[in-house]
């Protein structure tokens, strides 16, 4: 076992030894293909948990979604209070009238989602699927592309690329935790607030919300990814901690952009993803900053 292991970290290592271009080509099919048959696995392993998956995307949203027994049972009430023969007509107009209010009100903060045509809930399915097996399968993706980039790599590159990787892995899952956590729940109770104050009840296509999770979740994972590449040119001083500062203004424009273009169509999305953004931008600043600081120390007592 350990002989194996030995020999699968040697297949990293750099190798200077210049390969044909047919044969760059094979290796690059090979791991296409491999790559491509990981990721039906994945989807494969992932599509009878399907259900499962969408119950985990619909819980930040499961003190909002509208139970219809719930509303049957109040229109049962009044409708049985308004055939009972002690009440005069009056008094049936009127308790009529308060279940409907009643109803309106208990609706106004509800979601009721609902299915566009036949195969949506079939599109759903395979959607959540691919998603799944796509987060299932990428140990194996990146395993199989760093067996294809990592040997024209040098050891000391491949050394910085290990570290890179687990931070920005970390940093991948801390934004869609965060997105998961904070920004959905606020989005989805600030876009009920507006809805009941303007008296509109909110039906939602099924598809239409996964998908919105789907694409908040991931747009958080990505734009986490800003402090990775603002750290590596700030290493490969391409840029410094001054010119961030001095650029400072014309960047937050640029991430409230960025978040426009990565979030979907909502002002309130767009902010909660522009401002951990923004604070992540100005870690970069001062970490480069004080990293700057001790190598010049460094410099100097050399």
């Amino acid at each position: 076992m350990w002989n194996r292991i030995k020999l699968l970290k040697h297949k990293f290592r750099y190798d200077d030894t210049e390969l044909p271009f047919l044969e760059h080509l094979d290796a690059f099919r090979s791991t296409f293909i491999k790559i491509l048959f990981s990721l039906i696995v994945g989807i494969m392993i992932c599509i009878p948990f399907a259900d499962d998956l969408i119950y985990f995307l619909r819980i930040p949203a499961e003190p909002y979604i509208q139970n219809t027994s719930s509303d049957n049972k109040i229109n049962i009430i009044f409708s049985e209070s308004s055939f009972s023969k002690t009440t005069s007509a009056s008094e049936d107009v009127q308790i009529k009238a308060e279940g409907k209010i009643l109803n309106e009100r208990s609706n106004s903060n509800l979601i009721r989602l609902q299915f566009s045509e036949p195969i949506s809930a079939l599109k759903m399915w395979l959607l959540v699927s691919f998603f799944g097996g796509l987060i299932l399968s990428f140990p194996f993706i990146a395993f199989f592309l760093a067996l294809f980039i990592m040997p024209g790599i040098r050891d000391i590159e491949q050394k910085a690329i290990r570290k890179i990787s687990f931070f920005s892995g970390f940093l991948f899952l801390l934004g869609v935790l965060i997105g998961y956590k904070i920004t959905l729940p606020l989005a989805l109770d600030l876009m009920l607030r507006i809805s009941g104050t303007l008296g509109g009840e909110s039906i939602w296509l099924y598809s239409k919300y996964i998908l919105f999770t789907l694409q908040l979740l991931f747009a958080f994972g990505l734009s986490f990814q800003l402090p990775v590449i603002i750290l590596i040119l700030g290493k490969m001083n391409i840029i410094n901690s001054y010119q961030l500062r001095k650029k400072r203004r014309h960047v937050i424009i640029g991430l409230l952009i960025l978040a426009m273009l990565l979030t979907p169509p909502d002002l309130m999305t767009q902010l909660l993803l522009a401002i951990p953004l923004i604070v992540l931008y100005e870690f970069c600043v001062w970490f480069l900053h004080f990293s700057n600081k001790k190598s010049n120390i460094k410099e100097n007592k050399t």
